[in-house]
């Protein structure tokens, strides 16, 4: 059991090493030396100044600000220490280390550390040789970027004028401003007026500094609906390298569709009969009509004759390719329409359908390229049915034998009894 309480002891005074030990790696001394009366030690936007040295008392008081408000003040005994926050979650400690005469003014032995926060983050760390009114601050900018539009409704194919504007609002220069501004969807940019040329090195910022202007073009709008426009980016760094982002506003615009144009090719395919004997012949007519706004180009349309149906003939304007009956139509114009015939053949009993595929191209006088369409279409059903000699095929060749045999004797028979009479 005493074995046991040891172990527990020294496994508890091992955690208390280990956590005291991470404490101290934590924190990071950032200067250790004299500061005189009335200097200061200035941490990014932090003063620490030095007002009264007292080596008589071994005493010196201090005031701590962050830009011009106070946030700590008092007076520290040598070996005594103070700690304030900082930014991002950090703490400051500053340690009287000693108090000194000599010189023109008594100096300060300081110790100043930093922890929970990352020493290298540090823009500035040094000693402000006459103190908090010589330190300088940095800001922090904020560009404002306005993207506005002409006309907030258009048709499709019209044009719109985009104008970027960017304003610091922030309390610090902006440096390096770089805009980004992503390609937009649903438009084409038709032409670019002006467009800032690389990073911007610094926009100032105050209430009489104007709009910096950063972009004009125009936009074409290529579909219809509804689109908001594509944020632009601006990233920029203050005057003690810190980086920043902003956005723009995204404007919104309604796109109808106005004057497009599309071409429509219907297909339709008929037959002059449902039901037909075996080797019989079929007229079929196709009928393409274009019932769009945009002549269609490239029309072509392929019959698609199934086993069991043969294709015959066809009228001017129908050729075969690769065994399959083909329709070709250079233009077929709006509102008009072609007719064509063909003649099949019942090859084989059964039900069948003649199917065919349509492809074809048009212009909607928006896009620079064509517009490809399509559909598919077929005929009523046709029923191929057995011819008046197919019982022949069915039976066997005895049987049709002894039938010819029989057909012919009779012709003999007749022939005979006519000469007879006569």
């Amino acid at each position: 059991m005493k074995l046991k309480g040891i172990y527990i002891t020294v496994l508890f005074a091992f955690l208390v090493l280990l956590i005291s030990g991470s404490t101290a790696s934590a924190k990071t001394v950032v200067y250790e030396g004299d500061i005189e009366e009335e200097q200061a030690y200035q941490l990014n936007n932090y003063i620490i100044e030095i007002t009264d040295i007292f080596p008589e008392a071994n005493t010196a008081s201090y005031y701590v600000y962050e830009k011009d408000k106070e946030v700590a003040n008092g007076l520290l005994d040598v070996n005594e220490s103070v700690e304030f926050d900082f930014e991002e979650g950090g703490k400051i400690q500053m340690r009287l280390k000693s108090v000194h005469t000599g010189g023109v003014l008594p100096r300060a032995t300081v110790e100043i550390s930093i922890s929970d926060y990352n020493a290298g983050d540090l823009y500035v760390s040094e000693v402000v040789e006459k103190g908090r009114s010589e330190a300088t601050f940095a800001g922090d900018p904020e560009i404002v970027i306005t993207k506005s539009i002409d006309k907030s409704k258009i048709e499709l194919g019209e044009e719109i004028t985009v104008t970027v504007k960017a304003k610091n609002t922030g309390n610090d220069t902006a440096n390096n401003v770089l805009f980004t501004d992503p390609k937009q969807e649903h438009f084409v940019l038709e032409e670019t007026t002006y467009e800032v040329s690389g990073a911007v090195p610094k926009i100032d910022y105050g209430e009489s500094v104007p709009e910096t202007l950063v972009y004009i073009y125009k936009l074409k709008a290529t579909e219809a609906g509804t689109f908001d426009l594509k944020a632009v980016t601006a990233t920029y760094t203050n005057s003690a390298g810190q980086t920043y982002q902003s956005s723009s506003n995204t404007p919104s615009i309604n796109v109808s569709e106005g004057n497009k144009q599309s071409a429509n090719v219907e297909t339709v395919m008929n037959v002059d009969v449902s039901s037909i004997e075996r080797n019989g012949e079929i007229t079929s007519t196709v009928v393409l009509r274009n019932t769009g706004n945009a002549p269609a180009q490239a029309v072509r349309l392929d019959i698609l004759v199934p086993e069991g149906l043969e294709y015959v003939e066809g009228e001017d304007g129908i050729e075969t390719v690769g065994g399959t009956p083909r329709i070709y139509i250079e233009t077929l114009e709006p509102n008009n329409d072609k007719e064509f015939t063909y003649t099949l053949k019942a090859k084989e009993i059964g039900t069948y359908n003649v199917s065919s595929e349509l492809s074809y191209e048009y212009n909607n006088g928006i896009d620079a390229g064509n517009l490809k369409g399509s559909n598919k279409s077929t005929t009523p059903s046709i029923n191929v049915k057995e011819g008046k000699f197919d019982f022949l095929i069915k039976n066997p060749l005895y049987i049709i034998i002894f039938i010819i045999i029989l057909a012919a004797i009779g012709v003999h028979i007749y022939r005979r009894h006519r000469q007879y009479r006569y």
